[in-house]
């Protein structure tokens, strides 16, 4: 069984590559691979540490998003590749449950900008990282 200090950076480790994917889908709207492939590695070391999310969470948390914005990308366009693939590795990592609090901080805002600034697509990388800071911040208090 690990320390709670021991989940903590595991979980943080999380916070390098979303990071730089924000910094460059906001200067470039770009999201360079290696942003969500490590993400997707770590996704898969913490599955052999972490006793959660389970299997069954993680590969649908994979699934069922990347699957569900393929659809919205290929019928109205506004959803790039890089966010398809970075929105399946965070579902990856953190389960269908983590990945469902982490959009439901990251959508929110991503709605405002868009209304606000009047654009039809968002940078979404820079709101995931924002909705998993707010999700890692929430779990770090709680002690979950």
């Amino acid at each position: 069984m690990m320390s709670p200090l021991e989940t903590d950076i595991i979980i943080l480790l999380f916070a390098v590559p979303l990071l730089w994917a924000a910094v460059m889908d906001y200067m470039k709207r770009i999201i360079p691979d290696w942003t969500w492939i490590a993400i997707l590695l770590l996704g898969v070391m913490s599955a052999f540490i972490l006793p959660h999310p389970t299997l069954l969470q993680r590969i649908a948390g994979f699934l069922l998003p990347g699957i569900c914005l393929l659809s919205l990308a290929m019928k109205y366009g506004g959803v790039g590749g890089g966010d398809i693939k970075l929105t399946a590795a965070i579902g990856f990592s953190f389960g269908l449950y983590g990945l469902t609090s982490i959009l439901f901080f990251a959508l929110l805002p991503a709605l405002l900008y868009s209304k606000l600034t009047r654009q039809k697509s968002v940078p979404l990388a820079v709101f995931l990282c924002t909705g998993f800071f707010i999700h890692a911040g929430i779990a770090l208090i709680t002690g979950r």
